[in-house]
């Protein structure tokens, strides 16, 4: 599976960032960033080994920042940047340069209530839940492809701070979670999938993937196709990155049932 290069941009403490670190799957945390060159969290990532970044932009300006930024990001080979308690607002150019390849986590379940004071808005308009975002960053403030959300409901007595803590232990299990999902290619949910399945062994040469149970093969990856047997799907299916994982799912887990000895059938099997 790919192993992706995130950057985690950290203003603060960074508590979300600490679980993208402890939860990482799928992904290899490379470097830890901060327009706060005392920003707690930095320490607790030089901690744990990983490197680390900061300047402050104050006396050389948003462009100037955002350009070195830039470099170290690319020094370090980061693919997806992770904005985890960032308080800056990202420029155009930035986003454009890394477009798509940007995500954060907004303590409101959008497209409600984007910017701040989120968990007081809600409150005050009466909502039964608030609750938590991951989205794309795009030039649009808290605009951007909705990736995943969590709710979580407002109780009676319920303030601003009360919502915020619990929204935030919402917020450390989407988050890690949401970013493995987001990185994965098309074959690796595959394989992530079909590895789940009993006693599913794996083949690799070069970029085949071959998935066998018993000694027999039931799935096949060779390079962006899926093949399956004949009785479960007639020709390949391409695989891009808006393929139907469900549908894809279902059909893997009926191909690993016919293959499947009848040991494993008879006990319950998936």
């Amino acid at each position: 599976m790919t192993d992706h290069k995130i950057a985690i941009l950290i203003s603060g403490r960074g508590s979300n960032m600490m679980a993208l670190v402890e939860q990482a799957r799928g992904y290899s945390v490379v470097l830890v960033a901060s327009d706060k060159p005392d920003a707690p969290g930095l320490a607790w990532a030089r901690e744990r080994g990983l490197a680390t970044w900061a300047l402050s932009p104050r006396g050389i300006g948003k462009a100037a920042y955002e350009a070195q930024l830039d470099a170290a990001l690319r020094a370090a080979g980061v693919t997806v940047i992770a904005l985890a308690g960032y308080m800056r607002l990202v420029s155009d150019d930035f986003v454009a340069r890394w477009r798509d390849r940007i995500v954060n986590i907004h303590p409101s379940l959008l497209p409600l209530y984007k910017g701040l004071d989120t968990h007081r808005r809600a409150i005050e308009a009466g909502d039964a839940e608030g609750g938590c975002s991951v989205h794309i960053v795009t030039e649009e403030l808290d605009g951007g492809r909705l990736l995943g959300q969590a709710r979580v409901p407002i109780l009676p007595g319920d303030d601003a701070d009360t919502l915020a803590a619990r929204v935030l232990i919402a917020e450390h299990a989407l988050y890690p979670r949401t970013l493995a999902e987001f990185v994965m290619s098309p074959a690796d949910h595959i394989h992530a999938f079909a590895t789940t399945l009993p006693e599913v062994e794996t083949q690799v040469d070069g970029d085949v993937t071959r998935f066998l149970v018993d000694g027999r093969e039931f799935a096949t990856v060779a390079g962006d196709r899926l093949i399956l047997p004949a009785e479960i799907a007639g020709e390949a299916i391409a695989l891009t990155d808006a393929f139907d994982r469900p549908l894809v799912e279902d059909r893997i887990a009926r191909a690993w049932e016919v293959t499947a000895p009848d040991r494993l059938l008879e006990v319950g099997g998936r």
